[in-house]
């Protein structure tokens, strides 16, 4: 099975989109996946994460917010090539991704007592709403799935129903609808007030690429960093258009065990090569496209190493030194009993 049918995605992005409710204008950030918006001041998404897996078909992507918040009408938009299947995910996925690209630690003996610790490291009508595909209840969080509409009536559905994004937040929504994409809204509906992570979410949907939404953050005003991790049978690199003007960063590559975890597992389905990216985006005005990913030019190996050293003594000298001294005075041992052989004859 060739890389574009074998390959599975593993992506960790950072950043925010917050939008304000009616009235209220506030300064936000995009996120790669999508757009967060709340009527809260208060209110902030703290960290994101996503995992992504694809079959060459359907892509998985598993996603999890870290979030402050202390009302209940906070919300995330998110872009889908086609209409997704919302269900809930488990947090231990990515505890185990987190080990698995822990850096290698590495041993080293100094018998000189000199060195140094460190680390290597290497079409629809004008006005027309969208359908109502279908809609889930995850934990505190509530999930609809939209297919269909312009960006007017998505725009008078997402206001009516409490998601208030700003007019150029929203209007990175046009490329998607204009190219038949759907979107799932999610937005919280527990009063309580929120610190920390939130169960992660997954949406599974059909795509004939394996590809991360990212045209939405273009509306950011602040720089976007976005970790990417790839399972496949070989290394991958990004292949979009936007990689002139990012910065793309090989973090990890190389074969890894099997996850034990059930959600990476079925995400990796066999393939054990790992890509780690790290993609730094200095102006989200320069965003064009959304990640795609393919098979790098080769399989070169990258992985962090963290040096340990231990020095060797005896006596409390450095080992070194004294294994010399010795050899130099069993040396002249030797030479002094041959001498003596010599002139004895």
């Amino acid at each position: 099975m060739g890389m574009r049918y074998a390959m599975r995605a593993l992506v960790v992005t950072a950043g925010v989109v917050l939008a304000a409710g009616p009235g209220v204008v506030m300064s936000a950030n995009a996120c790669a996946c999508g757009g967060v918006v709340s009527g809260d001041s208060s209110a902030r998404v703290d960290s994101e994460t996503a995992v992504l897996g694809w079959d060459g078909q359907r892509e998985t992507v598993l996603m999890r917010l870290g979030m402050q918040f202390a009302g209940a009408d906070a919300a995330l938009i998110v872009p889908t090539p086609t209409p997704a299947t919302v269900s809930a995910g488990s947090p231990d996925s990515f505890s185990e991704l987190s080990r698995m690209t822990a850096p290698e630690r590495v041993t080293e003996y100094d018998w000189f007592g000199s060195g140094s610790l460190g680390s290597d490291a290497s079409g629809a009508a004008p006005g027309s709403g969208p359908d109502v595909l279908g809609q889930v209840q995850l934990g505190p969080l509530e999930a609809t799935t939209l297919r269909g509409g312009d960006l007017i009536g998505i725009r008078e559905w997402l206001d009516t129903n409490g998601y208030h994004l700003r007019p150029e937040v929203s209007a990175t929504l046009d490329p998607y609808l204009r190219e038949g994409w759907s979107f799932v809204a999610m937005r919280l509906t527990s009063a309580k007030p929120l610190s920390g992570a939130l169960d992660p979410v997954r949406l599974t949907f059909d795509s004939d690429r394996l590809v991360y939404p990212m045209r939405m953050s273009a509306a950011a005003t602040a720089p976007q960093r976005v970790r990417l991790y790839v399972f496949g049978d070989h290394r991958v690199s990004r292949v979009d258009p936007d990689t002139a003007s990012h910065t793309i960063t090989t973090e990890f590559a190389a074969p890894v065990c099997e996850p034990s975890d059930a959600d990476l597992k079925a995400l990796a389905a066999g393939d054990n090569y790992l890509t780690e990216l790290s993609i730094y985006i200095p102006d989200p005005r320069t965003i064009t496209s959304d990640f795609l990913l393919g098979p790098a030019a080769e399989d070169i190996g990258v992985r962090d190493r963290v040096v340990s050293k231990e020095y060797v003594e005896i006596l409390g000298l450095p080992a070194g030194y004294v294994l010399i001294v010795a050899g130099l005075s069993l040396v002249g041992v030797i030479a002094g009993a041959t001498v003596r052989r010599r002139s004895a004859k």
